[in-house]
């Protein structure tokens, strides 16, 4: 089997991460009982756990010219992904992520874009060279919106599939949403993209089946401990959380969709790639931070092993 080559276009963060034993409410402030800074951003995240898991991977996106961009490039090339597309911009800052996660391993994140928000022209240019003969294109919103839609038009006319994370919810998707192949919301987000609250496995078949009124891309949505949901045709099918000592929910849901474009580009059949990307994400929610807890292709396929 040969290798996938993979391209993310999204993007790159430093995440400032607080530990805390309940999430602050309104106009608290509370102790943290731990911090650190590591490597995000759900571009790079993608790109690290596709490339942990097997794959090859050329990252598109921007950085600043200042003191985080050298140790999201340094840390990005060790992990083996291709940083020659990623630009630096002397004008804005890297991308940083405020991160806060409870003892219940919840957590919330305010994000202040910088240079991501600043991907254009250049980045498409570089899209429309390295696009060509790879298996998939992986994109999320943390970029604009309209830059997106330019990427997966690109991919189209190179007959390359685009699988869209479309976290976090961005309006004005109408587009979008026609252009990509696969989907991969979690709850919240489909939620937020069909206007319906998500409370039991009928109200999911229901909102699956609206899916299908805006996309013909096969939309699977995530649902934490209760697992994923997708339709086989019009059957909902359920594939149950695998059951792990969870500590930090953060990037679960980026290791789920790398494990999915990876497995997708392996030739799996999506029941079987959807497994494997449920196994990414668990394993994700074992470690705390973002691309530390990307997990290995070792470790996955004996998670699945143990579970099968």
């Amino acid at each position: 089997m040969s290798i996938p080559y993979l391209v993310v276009f999204g993007s790159l963060n430093v995440d400032l991460i607080s530990t805390v034993g309940e999430l602050p409410k309104d106009g608290e402030t509370i102790f943290s009982e731990s911090f650190v800074i590591e490597n995000g951003g759900k571009g790079a995240n993608q790109a690290v756990a596709a490339s942990r898991l097997g794959a090859k991977v050329t990252m598109i996106g921007r950085v600043g010219a200042d003191v985080f961009s050298g140790q999201v490039l340094t840390d990005l090339k060790f992990e083996a992904v291709d940083v020659s597309r990623i630009k630096k911009d002397l004008n804005h800052s890297t991308g940083i992520a405020l991160i806060t996660v409870d003892s219940k391993s919840e957590n919330t994140i305010v994000v202040s874009s910088g240079a991501n928000m600043m991907c254009g022209q250049a980045e498409l240019n570089s899209l429309q060279e390295c696009i060509v003969g790879a298996s998939c294109l992986m994109l999320q919103n943390e970029v604009p919106l309209e830059i997106n839609l330019e990427a997966a038009n690109i991919a189209q006319r190179n007959n390359v599939p685009v699988i869209w994370d479309p976290a976090p919810f961005v309006r004005g998707i109408d587009q979008l949403i026609r252009k990509v192949d696969f989907l991969t919301p979690n709850q919240r987000e489909a939620e937020l993209l069909l206007d319906c609250e998500l409370n039991n496995v009928k109200s999911v078949h229901t909102a699956l089946l609206k899916m299908k009124d805006l996309t013909q891309a096969i939309c699977i949505i995530t649902m934490g401990r209760e697992g994923l949901f997708f339709l086989s045709v019009n059957e909902l099918i359920h594939v149950p959380s695998l059951r792990v000592l969870s500590v930090d929910s953060v990037a679960a849901g980026d290791a789920f969709t790398a494990g999915l474009a990876v497995a997708i580009s392996e030739g799996l059949t999506l029941n079987a790639a959807v497994k494997l990307g449920s196994a990414a994400g668990a394993l994700a929610t074992t470690k705390r931070g973002a691309q530390i807890s990307m997990p290995l292709r070792t470790d996955v396929d004996s998670l699945m092993r143990k579970t099968s």
